[in-house]
Formats: C-alpha cells, structure tokens, sequence
C-alpha cells in the first residue's frame, strides 16, 4: 500500500503539470496541436487539477493524523521543534 507521503509528493506533481496543461489550453491552444476540441480538453484539464488538488489534501490529513496517532510532534526539516525550545549544542 502507498503511504500518504507518497501520495502527496504524486499529487503535487501532477499539480504542477495539469496547472501547467490548463494554463496553456486557457490562453495559447494553438501551441498544443492534435486536439479537436479545445473546450472538452480545457474542462478535463481542470477537473484533472482538482482531483490532484484533493488527493493532496487528503494526504496532507492523512500524514498529519498518523504523526498526531504515533504522539510525535511535528519538527520541521532538520529536526527541532516548532516552538523554538530546542538547543543548538
């Protein structure tokens, strides 16, 4: 099975990408030949989008929930505390 922290990274991938795709259907669809219907693939595009906005959401919750359910507390990248409290030595 996947972990959400997977998922997530997937996600914000294919964020970037369909952001991408629909900003370029929007406003320079002649750039992307072969497609006989610009509105139809416009509409897929951003429903496409928003279901790798939900999954990223729902991955967000699902890594905060297990780290909240493990009783760790959430450290940022290097590892101290978000209130500050840590030594540096």
């Amino acid at each position: 099975m996947l972990s959400p922290t997977c998922c997530s990274f997937y996600s914000f991938t294919g964020i970037i990408f369909m952001l991408f795709v629909y900003i370029m259907l929007a406003t320079q669809p002649f750039f992307i030949t072969g497609l006989p219907d610009i509105d139809l693939a416009r509409k897929n595009a951003f429903g496409a989008l928003m279901t790798f906005c939900t999954t990223f959401a729902l991955s967000v919750f699902l890594i905060m929930k297990d780290s909240k359910a493990a009783g760790k507390e959430t450290t940022d990248c290097w590892g101290g505390d978000h209130d500050g409290t840590h030594e540096l030595g």
